[in-house]
């Protein structure tokens, strides 16, 4: 029982960094920046989906517990077992994707500051 729970609590791990990681990569970065404004083009609510990391993370959540069924609570009713893991799996997610934002916001602010470093040093290009 115990070497079933830490192969699933390592399996919903591993899905909520997976989960946290795919929805900042498509949310915010440039890379999906033509999916996002295509997104929205067709479907303001799609748009949005694709614009908010919170969100996007359900959708990778689901989609993670899809393929790989883990269970962290046991009770008699499996719907609602699978249920409960998905949101515990969803709030691991959302602590990782606090982290990565922080992180994200960090490297924009020290991106920016060099830009703005070298157009004071280097007026003329």
């Amino acid at each position: 029982m115990l070497s079933v729970l830490s192969s699933d609590f390592s399996v919903c791990l591993m899905i909520a960094l997976s989960s946290a990681s795919l929805s900042m990569t498509i949310t915010q970065t440039e890379l999906f920046a033509s999916l996002r404004a295509l997104a929205a083009r067709k479907n303001g609510l799609l748009g949005h989906l694709f614009s908010c990391f919170y969100c996007m993370s359900h959708w990778m959540v689901a989609a993670g517990m899809l393929i790989y069924h883990p269970i962290l609570l046991h009770s008699s009713v499996g719907l609602f077992d699978w249920i409960m893991t998905a949101f515990i799996v969803l709030t691991i997610t959302t602590f990782i994707n606090g982290l990565l934002f922080k992180v994200f916001q960090a490297a924009i602010r020290t991106h920016v500051m060099k830009h703005e470093a070298q157009q004071i040093l280097n007026p003329h290009k």
